[in-house]
């Protein structure tokens, strides 16, 4: 075989093996480029999707009273920032804000924060229904849409509807704590209310709160120990400030209000015996306290709540406050409860006191301490907007001045 022969068979193998490397080469990168495109299509359904699902939490939020605008998608979102803001709305959608008049948390919370982040887009339905099962939340929801519509309309509807929202995130942030039952107070209804995760009104009552400049403060709280025959340790405020010129006057007040006075050492001291003169707001070594009885500011029944703030719920010597005047706001802080035997029964899981506890006021008797199974969860909360026990809608005095 001649140079020239082999020089062509060597030129047709070459070209062979080079149109074979290009076409696989070409196989190869047009696989590839439909295997990307394939990506591209999947990641944008799955940004299509998640935009989707993102949207409906929106509209569902917006429709319970929850500011959406922190939840846009913005402009070119990747899949994990939509992800994240549709978890931290539905966490908000079941569990809501902090209030911002809470001065005192006394509850540990129990969020659980898998559960948003387990959502996808054909189980948010699901999850935004079990989010709303508390029968007065879904109730004044209703009211709160029913509002909305006619607030184009009306423009002072505004402020009607800013109320609502803050009520209705206030049954949201109920959802953040354990408890199959727990009290609420309303501060502006000047109500009680024991619930059950359901809504349904287990033991309503009617309460007095503090007044205006002696409010009681909105918190998360339990009752932890239920105290029969309780002494009344009079705060140093009102202490200093109420009674000390009273006693200066007249140290007959101490006895005729069944006042005793302690040291520093809490021993009792013979009022006759101190130099009442002597003493100031700033110079008052001693400590006033109310014995137990009838008499005793407190009542027969005192509710202690973990808090640092000595706020409490508790009966009351002048009951017929309840029947003799509306005016709910007329304490120094602490909450007068009109049903106290139901209340600590029901608290106490037992019958504890019988019905006829409050009338018997027995004599010289010691506070007895009852501890509570397991901490109550009591919330102290302050909603000028609420529904009744009928499910109507209720806008209630700002007696605060909260909401201006």
């Amino acid at each position: 075989m001649n140079k020239n022969k082999i020089g062509l068979v060597i030129g047709v193998i070459a070209g062979i093996v080079i149109v074979f490397f290009v076409g696989r080469y070409l196989l190869t990168q047009r696989a590839a480029d439909r295997e990307k495109q394939a990506q591209v299509e999947q990641e944008n359904e799955k940004l299509a999707a998640a935009t989707q699902s993102l949207h409906q939490v929106c509209r569902y939020a917006d429709s319970v009273g929850i500011d959406t605008s922190r939840f846009a998608a913005g402009a070119q979102p990747s899949l994990a920032q939509l992800d994240d803001k549709r978890a931290r709305l539905l966490l908000e959608v079941r569990y809501g804000k902090k209030p911002s008049r809470m001065e005192f948390n006394g509850l540990r919370e129990a969020v659980d924060s898998s559960w948003a982040r387990q959502a996808d887009a054909a189980s948010v339905d699901d999850m935004l229904a079990r989010a709303a099962t508390f029968g007065p939340y879904k109730q004044l929801v209703g009211h709160y849409n029913r509002l909305r519509k006619q607030a184009g309309s009306r423009p002072a509807m505004a402020d009607s509807l800013r109320i609502i929202r803050q009520s209705l995130n206030f049954y949201r942030y109920t959802n953040r704590f354990a408890g199959d039952r727990f009290v609420v107070v309303n501060i502006p209804a000047g109500e009680l209310n024991v619930f059950d995760r359901s809504g349904r009104r287990l033991l309503p009552m009617q309460v007095i709160a503090g007044k205006a400049d002696k409010r009681t403060p909105c918190m998360t709280t339990a009752i932890q120990n239920i105290v029969a025959y309780p002494y009344w340790n009079v705060p140093k405020s009102i202490a200093t400030k109420e009674m000390l010129p009273k006693i200066q006057r007249d140290v007959a007040f101490l006895y005729n209000q069944n006042l005793e006075v302690l040291d520093e050492r809490d021993k009792v001291v013979d009022p006759e015996d101190v130099d009442w003169a002597s003493l100031s707001e700033t110079n008052f070594p001693y400590r006033i306290r109310q014995a137990s009885g009838c008499e005793n500011a407190l009542g027969l029944i005192k509710f202690d709540l973990i808090n640092p703030l000595a706020i409490y719920l508790h009966d009351t010597n002048g009951r017929d406050m309840f029947t003799l005047t509306a005016d709910r706001w007329r304490s120094h802080g602490c909450v007068r409860v009109q049903k106290p035997v139901e209340l600590a029964n029901f608290v106490l899981g037992k019958e504890t006191f019988d019905k006829g506890f409050m009338n018997r006021c027995l004599i010289d008797q010691k506070p007895q301490t009852m501890a509570v199974a397991k901490p109550f969860p009591v919330f102290i909360a302050y909603n000028t907007a609420d529904v009744d026990a009928a499910g109507r809608l209720r806008f209630y005095k700002d007696v605060y001045g909260f909401d201006k």
